[in-house]
């Protein structure tokens, strides 16, 4: 068995100093790093540096931030970490246009308000004004517009709100790739509570207002075997048919007579 080599004691004491030398070196810059964390902590909860400076409203839409910063409550000046954001959450979602709402801090000292809307799904038309209705079946008859936007079709005479209602309870079941090629949607109470919708693409389809929703979910696969020249009405209740007008009304009727 070889002899091991045998390291003297006074040369391993040099070596044994430097390493407890590192390590007491490691732990006081430690406690150091530590204790000036604390103090700069204690200096930003204490000074105004904590105090909220600026409040970011982001999703909204229809609604102006203005309005979002009003009813939160939070008030610049005011210590970031004593904002309830639970509350402030509430407080906005109590907005009758507001579907959610999502409140962040943002060291160090600023508020984030991120906003989801329902969705406008229609316009009724009052004469002068426009109503918005949205998703939810709200009608806001106290945020009229005057100039109305492309966003969601346009309702004419209903002035009855129970029909109202009813009919933005089925446009909200309606797919976007339906309610979007809305354009109009008039209301005929004469001819049992008939539906005249235009189309974007150019077609008039009559409907009613019980079962509305399902009867147009077949809507795109019909338009498209409709002659885009061809003049009528596509009826869309219980059954569905195209009834010709004009020109091709007259053939029609030309070619039963002679059979």
């Amino acid at each position: 068995m070889p002899d091991e080599k045998v390291v003297p004691v006074d040369d391993r004491i040099p070596a044994l100093k430097e390493q407890r030398r590192k390590r007491t070196n490691r732990r006081l810059i430690m406690y150091l790093s530590i204790f000036f964390i604390l103090i700069l902590l204690v200096v930003y909860f204490q000074s105004p540096l904590s105090h909220v400076r600026d409040i970011t409203v982001q999703g909204t839409e229809h609604l102006a931030p203005q309005k979002i910063e009003e009813v939160s409550q939070v008030e610049e000046g005011t210590s970031l970490w004593k904002v309830d954001t639970a509350q402030v959450e509430k407080r906005i979602a109590g907005l009758r246009e507001v579907e959610s709402a999502s409140v962040s801090r943002r060291f160090p000292a600023d508020i984030q308000i991120t906003v989801t809307e329902h969705r406008r799904i229609a316009y009724v038309d009052t004469g002068n004004q426009y109503v918005p209705v949205l998703q939810n079946g709200d009608v806001l008859t106290d945020n009229t517009i005057k100039q109305l936007l492309a966003d969601a079709p346009l309702l004419i005479n209903f002035t009855e709100e129970t029909k109202l209602k009813a009919f933005t309870e089925e446009l909200s079941r309606l797919g976007d790739g339906i309610l979007n090629r809305i354009s109009e949607v008039h209301y005929r109470p004469q001819n049992e509570e008939e539906l005249l919708l235009y189309m974007n693409d150019g077609i008039e389809v009559v409907s009613a207002i019980p079962g509305f929703a399902t009867n147009m979910s077949s809507y795109p696969a019909i338009a498209k075997e409709i002659d885009s020249d061809a003049e009528g009405v596509l009826h869309m209740k219980m059954s569905s048919y195209f009834e010709y007008t004009g020109e091709e009304k007259e053939q029609q009727e030309t070619d039963t007579a002679e059979e």
